[in-house]
């Protein structure tokens, strides 16, 4: 261990050994404790050897990395079927400085996904499991001063039953992707190793307006070799670092043992409160004093709030009512998987203040301590969960592990004024069909476990889960479990109606009477390259998107039982295994996966935020298409009272925000740049707000006509070629024929086609058609056919003729034979137009299929 320096150097002089101990600068500094950050300088293999934990061992061939760090921040992303699930290693020199000398010394893992063993010169230190809660270990007497000393770390994200996610609509990234700290403390601290909490828990037993207590409760660690008596010392300061209350005990500590205290204040007359609108931050020091001599110092905050939930009127923080106004969030990112730095977590929860929420719930796993943090600094309550998510396994185990997480979870975050609800599953019934029927009384007797849990480690929060929109949940009886239930609902998406969520709601709260019930996801897919006139359900399309959130969010404020509501998602996210229009991506979010706003992010912030809102929701704003002479609705999100459009520097006129925070208009746009400016006052202040839409007309007489078969929507593809939506043909224009022809639509999730980036175009198509006219003008053209076979039941391959003004083109095509299923076929030809064009269609065997096609003008006759 480390002791004496004098005696070290000594060693040394005397032996002739060669010393390692290496200068470190402090990354942070409180009271006597050391906190080092061991972020850099890492080597990492994908290989798994049991060799690699040996401290001689020669990793100088490894890839060099910096934390934080994951092995799937692309594979999850390409076109090969799955991500890289198994073990891999990470290794690293440990600089000990003369400053760590006598110190008590851990390591601290904020997280690694999701079995990580620790080795310390060789010696396994701890093995974790679970890949979203942090860990610590005393690795003192593994230390050596002699030679350098090596951490070597195992981490495994493969697949376990015992382990929980078993599955889950994101991907389960594997690496140390959090930050790790070397922590040097006396032998006198608070306790650092039970689950890697703070060693503190701060409450407030009594409060209300006029007066409120404090109590402290800790454990102190003796790991020195004789008995202690120290002080400790707990003060309350406020914002400014003044100091409003403290307390004091004296302690025996024996040698190798522990001591708990137990702290209560006298009352802090007119506390100021913590709120979403007054996020007030006070903090609890606490210090451990032997001899007088300060030892150990560690600083939680302090928030002082209360709340209550009512079945039939909702939400009461600090006794006045508030409508909870969430969102949920993944902690994925694009480009780095869930290997995110701090400033970008943080980011993340600015982002999500901005826009006017007081509500996050963290999906579906505790998150990075940086996020409760600025939860806290914020205003932003918070829903935190472990991540049960789907079903369970019926092993004690399973069981054992769960508890475990959720143990870890609360007495990591429990000193946090942001956590209000501990939840503890997620949709645990929407399991695959095989799993046996046993599976409901198991989940419910392991629900009555993780509730009782939660509720004796922290009784200051309600416990709540999230339920899809099944009853299979009541009649197992999993709703009288939990304090609050939430409901994942996506009526109008995944089916039904979107006007069957006010309906299904008012079901369950007549059933129900005494039940809180809170919206814990809705959502719909929003692909900002796909637009539509005529939105309709899994289109991808921004204008489904925000008709659905527009409904949505009107009849939960409509019911104030719902005590309040989480869209999802804040951001699109990961996940491998989803098709649809932008493969291994859910795309429900507010924001893009690189946090670009959408436009429904700004229906919310004109919603819910304070600040003026004025917004031309005008998708993308870089290309708009259409057929000619067509009336263009524009919408203006707004919070203010008043808006006026110009279109190229014409007022087109005012409209008055009549409460839903939407106004419209319909109008023309010219061929090329139309500037559109929204402008509006709000506490005398001009507000504005500009859009430049590039608008171009399609006739027959177009150099290019571009059509996404069998879908309403238009697509734009990154060379800013608008595929128009499809439609029947009508005489003087273009569109498909044949009495058998129909829309063929990809389910959520939609099939991924392998090989492309225009996945829209080919997942869906026209079935059945007889042919596909233009009324064109004569001349030679550039014609291009696209197909995808889906991989369904068709009564074998499909093989039908394709012939272009009589002349074949395609004899007998057999698109599986050709690319085999989901994957492009694009056939080109020069075709010659002679009183029009006409494509035709004869079957051979099935229906023929098209999923786009496009004409582009070569030249004139």
């Amino acid at each position: 261990m480390l002791r004496n320096i004098i005696g070290v150097f000594l060693t040394c002089l005397l032996t002739g050994s060669f010393c390692f101990i290496l200068a470190q600068p402090r990354n942070q500094i409180s009271g006597k404790r050391i906190v080092l950050s061991l972020k850099a300088n890492w080597r990492f293999s994908g290989n798994d050897d049991p060799t690699f934990k040996d401290a001689d061992f020669d990793d100088s061939g490894w890839q060099k990395v910096n934390l934080p760090h994951t092995w799937n921040d692309k594979d999850t992303f390409d076109d090969e079927p799955g991500y890289r699930r198994g073990a891999s290693w990470y290794r690293r020199e440990l600089p000990l400085g003369a400053d760590l000398v006598g110190k008590r010394l851990y390591l601290y893992f904020e997280g690694a996904n999701q079995v990580a063993e620790v080795y310390v010169n060789t010696n396994l230190v701890g093995k974790h499991i679970g890949g979203y809660t942090a860990f610590a270990y005393d690795i003192t007497d593994d230390i050596t001063l002699m030679k350098p000393n090596f951490i070597s770390v195992r981490v495994d994200n493969s697949f376990n039953a015992d382990i929980a996610p078993l599955s889950g609509d994101f991907n389960m990234y594997g690496g140390i992707y959090r930050d790790v700290w070397l922590i040097a403390a006396d032998d006198l601290h608070f306790k650092i190793d039970d689950m890697a909490a703070s060693g503190l828990q701060i409450s407030t037993p009594e409060l209300d307006e006029k007066a409120g207590k404090v109590r402290v409760r800790g454990t102190v660690s003796n790991t020195g070799r004789k008995a202690a008596e120290v002080e400790v010392i707990s003060r309350i300061l406020d914002a400014k670092g003044r100091e409003v209350r403290s307390t004091v005990s004296k302690l025996s500590v024996d040698s190798k043992g522990e001591k708990l205290f137990d702290h209560i204040t006298s009352s802090i007359p007119t506390p100021h409160l913590w709120s979403p609108d007054d996020p007030y931050l006070y903090r609890v020091q606490n210090i451990i004093r032997q001899n007088g001599k300060v030892v150990d110092i560690k600083t939680e905050p302090l928030g002082f709030r209360w709340f209550r939930f009512d079945a039939n009127t909702g939400f009461y923080l600090n006794g006045k009512h508030l409508k909870l106004q969430g969102t949920n969030r993944h902690q994925d990112y694009r480009g780095l998987g869930n290997a995110v730095p701090d400033k970008l977590h943080i980011r993340d929860m600015e982002l999500m203040k901005d826009a006017g929420f007081n509500f996050v719930r963290l999906a579906h796993y505790p998150q990075d301590p940086s996020v409760l943090e600025a939860a806290d600094r914020l205003g932003l309550m918070i829903w935190e969960e472990i991540p049960l998510v789907n079903y369970v396994t019926e092993s004690r185990a399973f069981t054992d592990n769960a508890a475990s997480m959720l143990k870890e979870m609360i007495r990591q975050h429990r000193n946090h004024p942001s956590v209000i609800m501990w939840g503890y599953m997620n949709e645990i019934f929407l399991h695959p069909p095989n799993v046996p029927k046993s599976v409901f009384p198991a989940t419910v007797e392991l629900a009555k476990t993780l509730d009782s849990i939660a509720r004796t480690e922290d009784p200051t929060r309600l416990t709540t889960i999230a339920f899809h929109g099944s009853d299979v949940y009541n009649t197992y009886g999993l709703g009288e479990i939990a304090q609050v239930v939430g409901w994942n609902l996506y009526k109008g998406w995944y089916g039904g109606t979107i006007e069957e969520f006010g309906s299904f709601m008012d079901e369950q709260h007549r059933k129900y009477p005494d039940r809180v019930h809170f919206i814990s996801e809705y959502g719909a897919n929003g692909d900002q390259r796909l637009h539509s006139t005529s939105p309709r359900r899994f289109d991808s399309t921004t204008e489904y998107q925000r008709l659905f959130h527009e409904s949505y969010l009107k009849q939960i404020n409509d019911r104030p039982y719902i005590s309040g509501s989480t869209i999802w998602n804040q951001f699109d996210f990961g996940a491998e295994q989803r098709g649809e229009t932008i493969p291994h991506l859910n795309q429900k979010g507010m924001y893009t996966y690189d946090r670009v706003p959408k436009d429904i992010h700004f229906f919310y912030k004109s919603s819910f935020s304070k600040e003026p809102v004025l917004h031309i929701a005008v998708n993308d704003r870089r290309y708009f298409s259409s057929l000619p002479d067509q009336q263009h609705t524009i919408d203006v999100y707004l919070n203010i009272p008043e808006a006026e459009l110009s279109l190229n520097g014409v007022s087109i006129g005012k409209k008055t925000n009549l409460g839903g925070n939407k106004v419209s208009w319909d109008l023309k746009l010219r061929n090329g740049l139309n500037k559109l400016v929204a402008t509006g006052r709000s506490e005398g202040k001009i507000i504005k707000d500009t859009a430049t839409v590039n608008f171009r007309s399609v006739t027959v007489r177009s150099n290019e006509i571009a059509i996404n078969v069998g879908s309403n929507a238009d697509f734009t593809d990154e060379r800013n070629v608008v595929w128009l939506a499809d439609k029947a043909y009508s005489a003087g224009t273009w569109g498909f024929l044949g009495e058998r022809s129909k829309f063929v639509y990809s389910q959520p999730p939609d099939r991924n086609i392998l090989g492309t980036v225009h996945d829209p175009l080919f997942q869906t198509m026209q079935e059945g058609l007889s042919g596909y006219r233009f009324d064109v003008p004569d001349g030679e053209y550039n014609l291009e056919l696209l197909f995808a076979e889906r991989k369904v039941e068709v009564g074998g391959n499909r093989i039908f003729d394709v012939k272009a003004n009589g002349k074949m083109l395609l004899e007998k095509l057999d698109i599986v034979s050709r690319v085999g299923f989901n994957r492009p076929y694009t056939y080109v030809a020069k075709v010659t137009a002679l009183n029009g064009l006409l494509i035709e269609f004869t079957p051979q065997v099935g229906d023929p299929i098209l999923s786009g096609i496009r004409l582009t003008r070569s030249s004139k006759r």
